[in-house]
């Protein structure tokens, strides 16, 4: 079975993701492949850096992955033109990441923040949308260091969340405590061993 999680930069869909991993689901996380591919393909560094400026590599050809993100979200044009660049070779590595954790893995899941962006929806049996409020998911993201002018503009590029919930199969509000998510989590992955035919949904 092939999972998709999906939610407003912010609201917490990794926390869940990390969750349904520790009972057994092999998580692919879009983020994580991202900066692999920035790690070890010299020619999609080469593309941004015509692309952003020369200088987003550093000495040793390596990406200066803070000074591309001020670039590149530093407007909607700049946005568009990293998802463009990035987004054939993202998928690429994305699937090839879904195959082979399939190939071991009763339950796969991919953690994107573009799922819908990018019309990929429907090659999933399974799509939940994390939510949360505005202000709580700015409160995460500015803990985790990110600049919130950033933060906003990246999350223009999504499809608000009222638009999102339309396409789930499962909706998890992710505003409370984190005990909360740990129960919506826990009963998610009770019904996707129901869905699944072959997990009983236990622990």
């Amino acid at each position: 079975m092939r999972v998709a999680i999906t939610g407003n930069m912010g609201s917490g869909k990794s926390s869940l993701a990390t969750r349904l991993g520790q009972w057994g689901a092999a998580v692919v996380d879009a983020d994580r492949c991202a900066r692999e591919l920035l790690e070890t393909h010299e020619s999609v560094r080469q593309v941004l850096a015509a692309a952003f400026g020369r200088d987003v590599l550093d000495e040793n050809g390596l990406m200066r992955r803070g000074l591309l993100a001020e670039r590149a979200f530093s407007d909607e044009a700049s946005c568009k033109l990293l998802d463009r660049l990035i987004r054939e070779p993202l998928e690429k590595l994305l699937w090839s990441s879904i195959d082979e954790a399939a190939s071991e893995h009763e339950i796969v899941i991919l953690d994107a923040p573009l799922l819908f962006e990018w019309g990929i929806e429907d090659r999933f049996d399974v799509v939940i949308v994390v939510t949360s409020s505005v202000p709580r998911a700015m409160e995460r993201l500015q803990e985790r260091g990110i600049d919130v002018e950033q933060a906003a503009r990246r999350r223009a590029q999504q499809w608000p969340a009222s638009r999102q919930i339309q396409h789930a199969d499962f909706v998890v509000n992710n505003d409370g405590p984190l005990s909360h998510l740990d129960e919506e989590a826990r009963e998610i992955w009770r019904r996707l061993g129901t869905l699944d035919g072959r997990k009983d949904g236990s622990d």
